[in-house]
């Protein structure tokens, strides 16, 4: 049974859409990733039991109109693999128009499950005629669909309520449950002392994420001192991840409280997320699909047994709290950041770990690959009966 998961990026660091992959690959599906051309990328290269197809290779950085061919180019390659494609799983809004289109060329012997990461039509850079045009096309393509699934309950009542959905599966960007041993990557790697307690921002580098805010409780935190803050991740997406790239390198050659480490393998991320004491996740309530988040980066932090300072939104709220794993602040203010670490420091750390940990055993991805199992099954059963 061949699956083409198409994503449109180059598909260096999507850790759902590689473990997406990995889940069907391993239940006996035939998965081939199409992904766009980047930098130094090879056409065809294999992955854990899947492949990953892009439509040529090129040495240069990829720019707009480079991504526009690149895009052209990868649906034009899925349209010459269509006879052997069963399902294609479409991530996000963009590439939904054409894969509805290719399911209605195969008449209706392709079935498409789209995998909303965000509320696309709600998110920050929707705006104007851009949140008006995607608006009409999500309310007209996602009625094609076979499957739908989203990354929050929030999100998926969204889209129930929005489309008349019958269903709006909720599967979680959960990492896999980790069973390595707490190391001093960071530590050893960044030259910081023991006695100092790591405060841990790791993920792109994006506007709206609470960076600049961060910097300026750092840059004038006076209790309590041990604390320092590691920045963990990269911002080449766009010009503004590369700006608060260059901000967040340039702040640590200064500032002896704050750290930078580039982006590693998401393959090896836990390792050096467990070197870490707090793991902080900041999403500014700046428009609805911020509001429904919940990031990937707060999984992988309670997967190593990290206490965990959130912002005060409704999805990080509900699992903060039940859990009792960590402090909520409002992302957008430094006062609240750094009220909330100074909270801590009267806090019981290993309690808080041991809540961390309660929370990601169940949050985790082979809990959430049973229900990816599941849908793709009663999509098969569905078109074939």
């Amino acid at each position: 049974m061949n699956v083409a998961v198409v994503v449109l990026n180059e598909f260096r660091n999507d850790s759902r859409v590689e473990k997406v992959s990995r889940s069907l690959a391993s239940k006996g599906f035939v998965v081939s990733v199409y992904a766009t051309a980047g930098a130094n990328l090879p056409k065809w290269e294999s992955k854990n039991d899947y492949e990953v197809i892009r439509p040529y290779e090129t040495t240069k950085k990829v720019t707009r109109w480079g991504r526009i061919l690149s895009s052209i180019c990868l649906f034009w390659k899925l349209w010459k693999d269509l006879s052997k494609i069963r399902i294609i799983h479409c991530n996000d809004l963009e590439p939904l128009a054409f894969c509805i289109l290719l399911k209605v060329i195969g008449s209706d012997q392709t079935s498409v499950i789209y995998d909303a990461h965000e509320l696309e039509t709600e998110k920050e850079a929707a705006v104007g005629l851009r949140k008006i045009l995607s608006r009409i096309a999500e309310s007209i393509l996602i009625k094609k669909v076979d499957g739908f699934m989203t990354v929050s309950p929030s999100i998926a009542s969204w889209y129930q309520k929005r489309y008349d959905l019958d269903e709006a599966i909720v599967i979680l960007n959960c990492p896999y449950l980790f069973r390595g041993l707490k190391k001093n990557l960071l530590r050893k790697k960044l030259n910081i002392s023991d006695k100092k307690t790591i405060v841990l921002y790791q993920g792109g580098f994006s506007p709206r994420r609470g960076i600049p805010q961060l910097i300026e409780v750092f840059s004038r935190l006076e209790i309590p001192v041990e604390y320092v803050l590691v920045f963990l991740g990269s911002g080449t997406v766009n010009k503004q991840g590369r700006e608060l790239q260059e901000l967040i390198e340039k702040v640590s050659s200064k500032n002896e409280k704050v750290y930078y480490h580039p982006s590693v393998p998401y393959s090896d991320l836990l390792e050096y997320t467990a070197s870490a004491d707090i793991g902080i996740c900041l999403t500014e309530d700046s428009c609805l699909s911020h509001r429904f988040s919940l990031p990937n980066k707060m999984f992988e932090y309670a997967m190593t047994g990290l206490p965990l300072i959130a912002s005060d939104l409704p999805e990080m709220r509900r699992l903060v709290k039940n859990y009792k794993c960590g402090i909520l602040c409002n992302s957008s203010n430094a006062s609240s950041i750094e009220q909330a670490l100074r909270k801590l420091v009267g806090c019981d750390l290993e309690r808080m770990s041991s809540n961390s940990l309660e929370m990601a055993q169940i949050h985790c991805w082979e809990n959430q690959e049973k229900k990816l199992i599941s849908l793709y099954q009663r999509v098969l059963r569905t078109v074939d009966s």
